[in-house]
């Protein structure tokens, strides 16, 4: 629970400390919300849809998984040729603990989507909502920068250069998440 506090208040701290079971837990989490919480949510609360299928449910957990390891790799790569001398290890250990949003974001979409009727035509769940997903894009786009500082080792226009084009990665990657049915993008 520490790591959690402490990747909420302090993030620098947290990838230095690289907490590796945290981390993990957190990229879990997230990719199990995805592809096993959602279906069985909206299967118990839909009573006209049937069971689940296991078979879909682990092919998205595993581009879920694949999507992570895409995207530390995109990193790592992409932020070597910027001039970071951090070794790929490094990246698949702490890019996680930028996930707090990204598991936040999980959650409502999963349940903004099955009861769905309760934020139908209502203006103030809407603009709560809006808020909300707008709040952890920023929050996540600042942890992105914190790592590209703290992990990647990169400053001024290296870090701006490896922040444009991995983010052009990252929507590329937003949309084949979207494609293979990852509902929140696992990134």
């Amino acid at each position: 629970m520490n790591l959690f506090i402490e990747a909420l208040n302090h993030p620098i701290d947290a990838f230095r400390n690289k907490n590796k079971t945290g981390a993990w837990v957190l990229v879990a989490s997230t990719i199990l919300i995805n592809t096993v919480f959602a279906p069985l949510l909206t299967w118990f609360a839909c009573a006209w849809y049937s069971a689940p299928d296991i078979f879909s449910m682990m092919l998205t957990t595993l581009w879920g998984s694949a999507s992570y390891l895409a995207i530390c790799t995109a990193l790592w790569l992409f932020c070597k040729l910027f001039g970071s001398k951090t070794p790929l290890k490094a990246y698949l250990q702490t890019w996680s603990l930028t996930f707090f949003p990204n598991l936040l974001c999980s959650i409502a979409v999963v349940f903004s989507e099955v009861y769905f009727t309760v934020f139908w035509n209502n203006s103030i769940w809407g603009i709560l909502l809006s808020i909300v997903f707008v709040g952890l894009l920023i929050w996540k786009t600042i942890l992105y920068i914190v790592f590209l500082k703290e992990v990647a080792g990169l400053k001024g226009g290296r870090m701006f250069g490896a922040f444009i084009v991995i983010g052009i990665i990252i929507v590329v990657l937003a949309l084949l998440n979207g494609y293979v049915g990852l509902k929140t993008p696992i990134l």
